[in-house]
């Protein structure tokens, strides 16, 4: 009797039902998707790294002898010793309108390197004996659609060379591809080329020499006394030093992204679970509580308290076990959509989606958990009354209007005190209510907001941070004379030098390798700026540093920092921080161009122009610098823009969307089933005040009108929260790369509040036609 019971409540209450199961479905997709995405990408970086070895210590110098190999590989604990010839080159590629630059690595004769071993996605690998062959990576093939027998020309130490492509390849020490000194990846820009180890040997005179070392370490050795040692053996060869894993710029992109996404893998799915899940318990609650009747007359009819229990509880899991199901299915399918837009961010030979077994199991018993413990709470709350308690109405409660003057509450109609006093009578379901109501805002702003943030950050970094229209990039610090030469060309506006040079911070025992940028004091091409958008100077004794590196080096104005200089002759100096600034892209450091030449003894040179530019002759102005012999690369702002949209925005837009959908679909439910619990806890009394007279309008606008009041309220609550939320969830993400702020735009608030209001309206006008249609005679009498 009481299963079938179930099915017909299930049938009866059918769109509560459906909303109450997506509620569930919602919170069970975002769970999924997001673990399901992380475990996909560590798990494919762990077997890529294992399978094509790649590598736990680099070591860069000047040159050194090849002999010095083997005695590298006698220091305990080092493993493999691979010693290779690698130089940043310039390629003359004439479908781009820029620079492109290239980093050649040379191969060992045996054909494969040891350590970051390729892996060849078309074609083959070079042949040692052929110095005209190469092997390009599978990024800069695919943006300019190269295939195996194209050619490829590069300019090897002043003279051009032709090489044949011969094969597209991936590598582990290449799986985030970013140009030297720019925090994001232009796969158009830059281009990876694998050689054969006579070809780069004989262009830069070092045969019988090396300028690279990759190492593996065993188990049990301690990397800090291996890097020691080596740059002991090193150091008279103009060693910059030796690093690990941490500081290899591919890896340590993707170990932030993975610490990222663990973060937010946890927090965003630990938030809208949680909301979810009290939502849904304080739905299921008086759901249950309105039915206080109905379980009071099984009690008379002599059921037992368990098999009531025992009801009630497949009522609410066959509507837990619906929602996880199709959660699990639809967040599945949003995992896998993450990991589509990682594949152009993260190039690995094949980025494999896995969904672990554990994952949709402990989604399903935590929603099942939740929803049985809401049921669990009323059912014993009503259980426990006698079974004449429980057939009868609750009492309403008694509330004294002491807080409104004499002469207004006698204007009060019958209607407004009974609104009060429903609302004011039960403090503790109206509180829980309002605040339901209130998280179904935030819900909508998460996914909304992303829209402004990404805006906030474009229009700060590229319009008051970066200026310029392009930066040029010289192979070599040359005269600032170059700067003012650039500044008489054709359609060059304005023109300003910057010194770049690589550098290891340290504070205490934190360190991290970076670039180090020298500006003119009355720079305005460049201009750093705090969180305010004030302009700060560079300091000519102190260092401006962005706020992600200074959390990271725990750092803080009036902090000095020592500076290690990784070129020439790697000069140490101590600067103090003079101020924190805020960017959206990468970790920056500052100190007055002057300041930086006379600390690292040489004269006034530069090997960064950035510029403004007429827009009408940009293009023939970066073909022009492209063409000079010592130009690098060139970075364009349009360019950069199209990458933002392409690389970030393309990260975040497919989040934005599901949780922008769910924050709807959560919203209608929560406003839907407010209202129709309403109703059913308020049936009888308002089928009573139609027999006393009032008519169906007046009724209805009596419980709308307690629903009103409660949305009212709960609105400026789910403002302030859905600030709140965001805060906390970027805050919990640490990203070298970018840095989202938690910017909301009021069109983004405007938009979720008409959201809540419009899921408000439609839940009146449904509760509307049901009190029109409602049958008092029925509502009146005590069903059997």
């Amino acid at each position: 009797m009481l299963d079938r019971k179930v099915l017909r409540d299930l049938w009866n209450l059918r769109g509560q039902v459906v909303t109450i199961a997506l509620l569930v479905a919602a919170g069970v997709t975002v769970l999924v998707g997001s673990v399901s995405a992380y475990v996909s990408l560590v798990t494919t970086a762990e077997n890529y790294y294992q399978t094509n070895r790649f590598a736990v210590l680099w070591a860069d110098v000047k040159r050194a002898p090849r002999n010095l190999a083997g005695r590298i590989s006698e220091i305990p604990g080092v493993g493999i010793v691979e010693a290779r010839v690698v130089k940043e080159v310039r390629v003359d590629w004439p479908q781009s309108e820029t620079a492109v630059s290239g980093r050649m690595i040379s191969l060992p004769d045996a054909g494969q390197s040891e350590l970051n071993g390729l892996t060849i996605s078309i074609g083959r690998s070079v042949d040692p004996a052929q110095r005209d062959e190469a092997v390009i990576n599978a990024a800069f093939a695919e943006s300019w659609n190269v295939r195996p027998g194209d050619a490829i020309d590069v300019v090897l130490n002043g003279h051009a060379q032709k090489f044949r492509i011969v094969g597209i390849a991936n590598s582990p020490e290449f799986v985030y591809a970013a140009t030297p000194g720019k925090p994001l990846p232009d796969d158009r820009t830059f281009v990876v080329m694998w050689v054969a180890e006579r070809a780069v040997a004989a262009a830069f005179n070092m045969e019988g020499a090396f300028n690279s070392l990759t190492l593996s370490l065993a188990p049990e050795a301690m990397e800090a006394q291996v890097i020691a040692e080596i740059d002991r053996i090193l150091a008279p060869y103009g060693a910059v030093g030796a690093f690990g894993r941490r500081d290899q710029p591919s890896h340590r992109f993707l170990s932030d992204e993975l610490a990222e996404q663990r973060t937010l893998a946890l927090t965003a799915p630990l938030i809208f679970f949680s909301i979810g899940a009290f939502l849904l318990n304080i739905v299921l609650t008086r759901l249950i509580e309105a039915q206080r009747e109905q379980i009071a007359a099984l009690k008379a009819l002599g059921f037992p308290s368990v098999p009531i229990a025992m009801h009630y509880a497949k009522f609410v899991g066959t509507i837990a076990l619906a929602g996880s199901l199709a959660g699990v299915f639809m967040g599945i399918r949003y995992g896998q959509g993450m990991v589509a837009n990682y594949r152009p961010f993260f190039r690995f030979p094949d980025l494999v989606y896995v969904a672990p077994t554990w994952l949709p199991v402990l989604a399903t018993l935590a929603s099942l958990a939740s929803a049985l413990s809401g049921a669990a709470l009323a059912v014993r709350r009503v259980l426990r009354l006698t079974p004449a308690e429980g057939m009868r109405p609750e009492t309403p409660a008694g509330v004294a209007f002491r807080f409104v003057d004499e002469p207004i509450l006698r204007r009060w109609g019958p209607g407004t005190k009974m609104v009060w006093r429903a609302i004011l009578g039960r403090p503790v379901k109206s509180a829980l209510t309002v605040l339901g109501l209130a998280l179904a805002l935030p819900m909508v702003v998460m996914g909304l907001f992303w829209w402004d943030a990404l805006a906030y950050m474009v229009d700060v970094q590229f319009r008051f941070v970066e200026r310029a229209d392009g930066t040029v990039t010289i192979d070599e610090p040359v005269s600032d004379r170059a700067v003012r030469e650039i500044a008489h060309l054709s359609g060059v506006w304005a023109a300003e030098g910057l010194r770049v040079v690589p550098v290891r911070l340290s504070a205490g025992h934190l360190n991290y390798r970076m670039t180090l940028t020298g500006l003119d004091a009355d720079a305005v091409l460049r201009a750093p700026r705090d969180e305010r958008l004030r302009v700060h100077a560079a300091p000519p004794e102190g260092l401006l540093l962005t706020r992600g590196l200074a959390d990271r080096l725990h750092v803080a104005r009036g902090s000095v920092v020592v500076v290690e200089c990784l070129e020439g002759r790697r000069d140490v100096f101590q600067l103090p921080v003079a101020a924190i600034v805020d960017e959206a892209l990468g970790y920056n450091a500052y100190v007055e161009i002057g300041a930086l030449n006379r600390l690292l003894h040489e004269g006034r040179v530069v090997n960064q122009v950035v510029m403004s530019v007429d827009p009408t002759q940009s293009n023939s102005i970066w073909r022009r610098l492209a063409e000079r012999p010592h130009v690098m690369t060139t970075s364009v702002k349009s360019a950069w823009l199209r990458i933002f949209d392409e690389k970030i925005g393309g990260l975040v837009v497919l989040a934005a969307v599901v949780l922008t959908a769910f924050g709807v679909i959560i919203s209608v439910a929560i406003v839907y089933n407010s209202a129709r619990i309403a109703l059913q806890e308020h049936a009888w009394e308002l089928a009573s005040l139609c027999i006393l007279g009032f008519t169906r309008g007046e009724v209805s606008r009596i419980l709308l009108a307690e629903l009103g009041v409660q949305i009212a309220t709960s609105i400026p609550l789910g403002l302030v929260l859905s600030q709140y939320i965001v805060t906390v969830i970027l805050a919990a993400r640490s990203n070298e790369s970018f840095s989202i702020p938690p910017v909301i735009s009021n069109a983004t608030f405007a938009s979720a509040t008409l959201i809540v209001f419009g899921a408000g309206a439609a839940s009146a006008l449904l509760v509307w036609r049901r009190i029109d249609r409602l049958d008092l005679t029925t509502v009146l009498k005590t069903r059997e």
